[in-house]
């Protein structure tokens, strides 16, 4: 697969760019430096001009390596101590330094390890069923992968620390989290936040309190996540507002669950039109039972959505969770679909890197 270089700069230095970049064997990609977080955590390098520079030091992305400032001349000492905050321990100057860029891209075709999957899971109605998939995604990663951060962005929602049963364990909520552009850092966040156990960390709503989700700590958490190879599962209300957006352009996969029913479909279809017009690639989740008839490939033909994983319900899932908190066997229907969702959304990340 062709290493990808992001070339986020202008047209006075796009063909000087281009040039080095097939000269190194990049594809070149283009992209709004206002807009380019999805690209900017994937490609294996990053070419910014200063515009780009002042933009992206603005907007405070995770520092990442494989960036390199180029410029038409001696960049300002604001500007390069910018692009230093970004990751970039090289300026070159375009295109007097034609055969230093090569070089230096050349030197990076040894990317560092890619960064882990992102999966959102979202109902297509009430009660579909999404937090407890969600939470039950999360736990399986756990015992599939290294780390794993579950986010619960529903602020109106009985939150998924409560799903799992750790409520009234210490550690940060949201409303603690107070990061205007900046960056934070996995390890903190690991430490900092309540455990269901050593490989999953929770980051859901105080319920107390009467402060939004910041969209800030929302990028932050989830690209300090993927930067450091944490799977990262994220519960999503179905509602339309800056903080779904956010993750929904962060995300490779997007998981939408309803239920085998007339309603439960003509609802799901709303969501999914509204996922569609985002062009965020979605597949479908059926839960049973189905009393109308439908077959779960029917409700995937109707909502319009590719079938991805269809389980039953567990009568008795209600009452052990009021008795506990949630455990989801392996071989149990929830798990089986659990373990297809972590699969694709894994399956999806590498397509997308």
């Amino acid at each position: 697969m062709t290493d990808e270089l992001l070339a986020l700069v202008g047209p006075d230095l796009s063909d000087d760019v281009a040039r080095c970049a097939a000269a190194a064997g990049y594809q070149m990609l283009r992209a709004d430096p206002e807009h380019c977080r999805r690209e900017w955590l994937r490609a294996d390098a990053v070419v910014a001009d200063v515009n780009a520079t002042r933009v992206l030091a603005e907007l405070g992305p995770p520092r990442r390596a494989g960036l390199v400032m180029v410029t038409d001349g001696e960049p300002a000492a604001d500007i390069w101590r910018s692009a230093m905050s970004l990751g970039a321990d090289r300026a070159v100057s375009l295109p007097a330094e034609e055969s230093t860029l090569v070089g230096l891209l050349t030197e990076l075709r040894s990317p560092l390890a890619a960064p882990a999957g992102a999966v959102a899971v979202i109902g297509g109605h009430g009660g579909a069923g999404a937090t407890t998939l969600a939470a039950a995604v999360a736990l399986t990663a756990a015992e599939e992968s290294t780390h794993v951060l579950l986010f619960d962005v529903d602020e109106f929602g009985a939150g998924i620390d409560l799903t799992l049963g750790i409520e009234g364990r210490a550690g940060l909520r949201w409303q603690d989290l107070t990061l205007a552009g900046g960056a934070v850092r996995a390890q903190s966040l690991h430490s900092a936040l309540p455990q269901v156990n050593d490989r999953l960390s929770v980051l859901a709503p105080r319920r107390d309190s009467r402060l939004r989700i910041g969209v800030d700590a929302v990028i932050a958490t989830m690209d300090a996540g993927r930067v450091n190879g944490d799977t990262v599962v994220v519960d999503l209300p179905r509602t339309a507002d800056p903080v779904t957006d956010a993750v929904l352009d962060s995300v490779d996969l997007v998981v939408l669950v309803t239920t085998a029913g007339v309603h439960g479909v003509a609802s799901s279809r709303t969501v999914a039109a509204r996922l569609g017009e985002r062009g965020i690639a979605a597949a479908l989740a059926v839960r049973g039972p189905a009393p109308s008839g439908l077959r779960a490939s029917e409700v995937a033909s109707a909502v319009g959505l590719p079938l991805l994983t269809a389980y039953r319900s567990d009568p008795g899932l209600p009452g052990r969770m009021e008795a506990g908190r949630l455990r989801v066997p392996p071989r149990s229907p929830l798990g089986r679909a659990a373990l297809a969702v972590y699969r694709k959304a894994g399956a999806a990340e590498r397509l997308a890197a």
